[in-house]
């Protein structure tokens, strides 16, 4: 057995005696000190198979199957790095390294406090999605010998990986994954007891420590979404940073219930299974989106085919729901027998406009997830009945759902954020009744445009009413966040300068940003086709945008899939002219052809020029056909999401700084404890002496 492997099942195994000293607890002696041995037995093992199999990839061990196809002898040092995550045999050991330093993180920060139940619970509960996660990764068997003779090199990592965005993305996304686990565990070990037991006197490590990972999850996951978008818009070429891919779409799952999550806090402050009940499925959509990445019952260009692994993650995710929901449902119906008041009525009560707007906001990405969701998970369920009844014809049959079902939704999404963005902050520029006037003839100019764009055909500004509805909405709404920001730093609004503050101003004028750009950019105004010679030009509609083809040179030709073709483009516009390669090529090992676009981007938009064919018309002398774009205010897109993610950087500062302080504070409540004891130990006599 290859020593990998070994590694595994010693973390596994580790996991499972851990798991099983904690369940039996104060029947073994030191049982706390016996569980954290085990612990870092188990932290040491996962991380020890993560550098083993680094040291395989960076030694050329072509004889290990997850070597052979993700590097080769000649890859760099930093492709080579990504190789480790490029595989879902990787990704998954790499996972459970991470799983384990967040199992000991926080058994070494709530440790003191095992006889709190919720303390003792979560730990179960977090060890319990360890062991889960190991076990997936020695289900995928990253450490398997390579059939056959010996090969001389590697495949070399997929072309559409060798990136160096391939080096960032995915471990982000992977830590940001992991990282919720923790409040998983704590709220669900929560919902295990009665409300008065769980809100009265909470040990502040413990609330510290699940604050600061909530924040710190939703941060890197936005980053990683972010980063992922871009990649695709720019490297990869698909013609767009969104669209709506079924592992792209599990993965804004989770993300949006945590930003559910953060406006749940301000409407449920009372009762918290409804408010806690997002961050507990957000781990479990954290499951299954890697469920869906691995399953292959999706037509995705993210995810593998089926295999073992595929299973084993299907009754994680299976496990993990039936679990949560059991558990929240017992809690909330426990809530409800003690308080007959119950918060969860009171929803639609109108007590103030900003609290209003927050319940509108929940309410607006709620549509967005359950269109998200109910988008995915039935054509999943239904292909994979499918890959049970046919396990080899079935993909001839998947079935999937329009793109038009996820706009529908994200819009309808939209509309109530975008409404909302007006009132959610606290601000004296315009009054309430003013400002709902407002809002109502700015809904009723975008309804004009939404109805012209149906009856004309017209571009108002795009060619999608539901675009042009928002639109003039959206930039209004942008308009106000930034006189209400700029208002605030110069202290001409009410109430105290803080970082939550500005931080919540920032986050929602970057959503509105992000919005606007998204329904400027997503409705493509000007997209069209031509064929090229060298010299030739053609203008983009009225646009005054020329794309002209400066040369085309064709590197060497074997078959469709073994050439290269480069051809410089020059795009004009008024006195300014760019110049930019684009490189269309087959890659023979993977039997596929690669694209590296040109994309000239301006503060407003962006001309996005790809390679539709070519053809050779004589010696030296061909014609490309080239495909392009105007995308408008794509700008705004990656602008919003900076700000967005600015915005949640002092937060997530200031939770961590709280979570030193319990650190701290921590030490001195337990030493206080035992010196109080031992003081109280001492005999009077003692103490006179």
């Amino acid at each position: 057995m290859d020593i990998g492997t070994i590694l595994l099942i010693v973390a596994v195994g580790a996991g499972i005696i851990d798991m099983a000293i904690l369940l039996l607890g104060p029947r073994i002696s030191n049982y706390d000190t016996i569980s954290m041995m085990m612990i870092s037995i188990g932290t040491l093992a996962a991380l020890g198979s993560v550098v083993y199999m680094g040291a395989l990839i960076f030694g050329n061990q072509f004889g290990y199957e997850y070597v052979f196809l993700t590097t080769n002898s000649t890859a760099p040092w930093w492709l080579k790095v990504s190789s480790l995550w490029a595989g879902q045999s990787g990704s998954l050991i790499f996972w459970t390294a991470i799983s384990f330093l967040l199992l000991m993180t926080y058994r070494i920060a709530v440790r003191g406090y095992e006889e709190d139940t919720i303390v003792y619970r979560g730990a179960v509960i977090l060890a319990l999605q360890t062991i889960l996660i190991a076990a997936n990764a020695l289900a995928s068997n990253p450490f398997r010998p390579h059939l056959g003779a010996l090969p001389p090199d590697g495949l070399g990592l997929n072309p559409l990986l060798s990136t160096i965005w391939n080096v960032i993305h995915p471990p982000i996304v992977f830590i940001a994954y992991a990282i919720a686990v923790i409040p998983f565990s704590v709220k669900l070990a929560g919902f295990t007891v009665r409300s008065e037991e769980r809100n009265a006197e909470p040990i502040p490590i413990l609330e510290s420590l699940t604050r600061f990972m909530t924040v710190a999850s939703w941060l890197i996951l936005s980053l990683g979404i972010a980063i992922g978008a871009y990649w695709a818009y720019i490297v990869l070429g698909w013609g767009g940073y969104w669209a709506w891919d079924p592992v792209e779409t599990t993965s804004l799952v989770p993300w949006l219930l945590l930003t559910a999550y953060f406006h749940a806090k301000a409407i449920f402050r009372n009762n918290d299974v409804l408010r806690d009940s997002f961050l507990v499925f957000a781990y479990v959509t954290v499951i299954y989106a890697t469920w869906v990445t691995r399953s292959g019952v999706l037509n995705s260009v993210h995810g593998f085919s089926i295999t073992l692994v595929s299973w084993t993650m299907l009754v994680t995710v299976l496990f993990n729901f039936v679990l949560a929901t059991v558990l929240t449902v017992r809690a909330g119906y426990v809530d409800m027998s003690d308080d007959e008041d119950d918060e969860g009525w009171k929803f639609f009560a109108l007590s103030n406009l900003r609290d209003f707007s927050i319940k509108i906001a929940l309410i607006g990405i709620l549509v967005v997830l359950t269109t998200s969701v109910s988008g995915v998970v039935l054509p999943a369920a239904l292909n994979l009945v499918q890959a049970i009844i046919d396990p080899v014809g079935f993909t001839e049959s998947m079935v999937s759902i329009g793109i038009e079902f996820f706009r529908a939704g994200f819009y309808a999404g939209s509309l109530l954020l975008v409404v909302s963005a007006f009132y959610c902050m606290r601000s004296t520029i315009l009054r309430a009744k003013l400002k709902s006037i407002l809002v109502l003839v700015l809904l009723g100019v975008g309804g004009v445009l939404a109805i012209l764009t149906v009856t004309t055909g017209q571009a108002l500004p795009t060619h999608y009413w539901p675009a042009n509805a928002l639109i003039p909405a959206a930039v209004f709404g942008v308009a106000y966040l930034v006189v209400a920001f700029a208002r605030t730093i110069a202290g001409r609004e009410s109430g105290a300068f803080t970082m939550r503050r500005m931080g919540r101003l920032m986050l929602h004028l970057g959503l509105l940003v992000l919005l606007l750009g998204v329904f400027s950019s997503e409705n493509v105004v000007i997209d069209q086709t031509n064929t090229y010679l060298n010299g030739d030009s053609a203008e983009l509609g009225d646009s005054g945008i020329v794309v002209g083809v400066a040369e085309i040179s064709l590197i060497h030709w074997v078959n469709q899939y073994d050439f290269e073709l480069r051809v410089l483009v020059q795009v004009t516009e008024g006195s300014s002219a760019w110049l930019g390669v684009i490189v269309i090529k087959g890659n023979p090992q993977w039997q596929q052809v690669t694209q590296d676009v040109y994309v000239q981007s301006s503060a407003l938009r962006d001309v996005f020029v790809s390679i539709r064919t070519f053809n050779q018309l004589g010696p030296d002398t061909y014609t490309v056909d080239l495909s392009a774009k105007i995308l408008p205010l794509v700008s705004f897109v990656w602008l919003g999401t900076f700000l967005m993610i600015m915005a949640l950087l002092p937060l997530s500062a200031m939770e961590f700084s709280d979570f030193r302080k319990s650190l701290k504070a921590k030490t001195e409540d337990l030493y206080g404890q035992e010196d109080e004891q031992k003081e109280e130990e001492i005999p009077a006599s003692a103490k006179n002496e």
